[in-house]
């Protein structure tokens, strides 16, 4: 039917109109609307279910770990009534079990001396996971009965010879001219031409021409003559001459022009310091004998192991030159003072060397015997030595770590022996220790921070906060406004005035008695009460 411009349209007769707000909901509403509270209703159960679940919980931990009340800035205070922290003065709140677990250490484990400026500190298990943080526990066990060091091969001190010139001259004939060459007693190593000698054996020759010449021969009894004689071989053989040169001379009836400079010892020239046609001045050391017979093999022991080496211990000495081949001896002399460079300290054996097979400057592997020992032994990468302090940090349980200070002994192989400080099963720290260090000390820091020094006399009548000592009032009922902290008597701001009263009189008027910034502390909310006395 066409609709004209002003005119409604005609109502439909199949259907009837119904009033507004009357109108027949869609299919399906009603089922959803049923569906809808009984999911919210099913989720209030639940709800309700888990909060009855953790009351409940919480009511058995409760009751088997027993009432517990700690401070939440300072979690060493564990009481088990409710009151006050004695250091800051918050109220104390209950504890769980991990906290119970934290506060109350095991009682067969003693703890050790403090570490200064250390504190004890408390993790999670989240912030103990994340740090990636092990433990291994200290065991008592037997130290190495053997140090392995390294040693080297010396000639022998009390083997060596000095060839000195007793007089001046120049050498005229060298027949040692190397150095290593092996010298027999008595081999002639030199011919020195000297004046002095010339005159010498001229004057021990004049002497036996005299004694021979007497009435009776040399034979026919002491004289004058043959004490000459005595006398000038006497001078001769203390200018280093040899017997067998003397008679030569004697022999001859004439000097000789050069003379001999002979070895005293079997032995290797281990220093020539003359060569031919030099001149040199009496006391000039011309050779140095070695008698290689015996030799030293100098140890180099560690510092950590200096209390177990003990002068005859056995010991065992292998050159690399020859493997398996072993030298048997003793520790002869230990050395008084370490080589600063290597921090080690020489330990001497002495060993028989007849056919030469330990030669001075060979490196070999000394195994000192010290004997068994047994010491509490940990990780070395537990131990914390800062030169001044050592320590460990002790797992006490329950996110709780100690630092303890020990006195460390033997090192190697990856272990350390602790002498002092640490007993047998306690658990240390073996990672993460960096982390715990700086916990640690940040934790030390804040409560010397809240301890602070002792208090001195308390002010009569006024009250501050701990935490914000700018906030004063009379009244102790009153809380600070800014961290809600009970207040507690505030300590004088200084030196006591001139004008105190005497004990027992009353009360000093004026700024004494007055704590700082009292307009501020008025300002910020001191409570309404009676005027202190001393107060305008």
């Amino acid at each position: 039917m066409p609709v004209t411009d002003g005119q409604p349209p005609p109502p439909d007769r199949g259907h009837a109109s119904l009033p507004e707000g009357e109108e027949q909901a869609p299919p399906g509403t009603r089922t959803m609307a049923i569906v809808r509270w009984a999911l919210v209703g099913l989720m209030a159960l639940a709800a309700v279910a888990a909060w009855v679940d953790r009351a409940r919980s919480a009511r058995q931990e409760q009751a088997a770990v027993g009432a517990r009340y700690v401070c939440p800035m300072h979690p060493q205070i564990v009481t088990t009534h409710p009151g006050e922290c004695p250091i800051c003065g918050m109220d104390l709140v209950p504890a769980g079990a991990a906290r119970i677990a934290v506060g109350a250490a095991p009682a067969a484990a003693p703890s050790g001396p403090p570490v200064p400026g250390l504190a004890a500190v408390d993790l999670s298990d989240d912030r103990v996971q994340l740090s990636g943080m092990r433990t291994a526990v200290a065991a008592r066990e037997k130290l190495a009965s053997t140090v392995r060091a390294v040693g080297f091969v010396a000639a022998d001190e009390s083997g060596l010879v000095s060839v000195n010139a007793r007089f001046s001259g120049w050498v005229e004939q060298l027949h040692v001219g190397q150095t290593g060459q092996l010298v027999q007693p008595g081999e002639v190593l030199a011919s020195i031409y000297s004046p002095e000698m010339l005159s010498a054996q001229q004057v021990f020759l004049n002497a036996v021409k005299w004694t021979e010449r007497r009435p009776g021969g040399a034979g026919s009894g002491p004289s004058v003559t043959s004490d000459l004689e005595k006398d000038a071989r006497l001078r001769l053989e203390l200018l280093g001459v040899a017997k067998q040169d003397i008679d030569t001379i004697a022999e001859a009836a004439q000097p000789q022009r050069a003379i001999n400079v002979r070895s005293p010892v079997r032995g290797y020239v281990s220093r020539k310091g003359v060569v031919k046609g030099l001149y040199v001045p009496a006391g000039t050391e011309l050779f140095q004998l070695a008698d290689l017979s015996r030799v030293w093999v100098l140890v180099d022991v560690p510092e950590s192991e200096l209390a177990r080496v003990k002068v005859g211990q056995r010991a065992t000495f292998e050159p690399r030159s020859s493997p398996g081949r072993r030298y048997q001896g003793r520790v002869q002399f230990i050395y008084p003072a370490l080589d600063t460079a290597s921090r080690a300290l020489q330990a001497r054996l002495e060993l028989r060397n007849p056919g030469l097979e330990l030669r001075p400057g060979m490196f070999g592997e000394v195994a000192l015997e010290l004997g068994d020992a047994e010491a509490v032994v940990v990780p070395q990468e537990a131990l914390v030595d800062t030169g001044e302090h050592q320590y460990v940090f002790v797992d006490r349980g329950g996110g709780r770590f100690e630092p303890r200070a020990v006195e460390a002994g033997w090192s190697g192989h990856g272990r350390v022996a602790i002498l002092e400080g640490l007993a047998a099963g306690e658990r240390v720290v073996t990672t993460a220790n960096f982390m715990l260090d700086s916990e640690s000390r940040l934790r030390a820091a804040v409560e010397g921070f809240n301890a602070g020094p002792a208090a001195p006399p308390r002010a009569a009548g006024l009250y501050t906060c701990p935490m914000h000592p700018e906030f004063v009032t009379s009244d102790p009922a009153a809380r600070c406004p800014k961290c809600g902290m009970k207040l507690v008597p505030q300590a004088p701001a200084g030196p006591a005035s001139p004008h105190a009263a005497a004990p027992g009189g009353p009360k000093p008027a004026g700024p004494t008695a007055r704590a700082p910034q009292p307009a501020h502390a008025a300002r910020i909310g001191a409570a309404p009460g009676p005027t202190p006395a001393g107060e305008p």
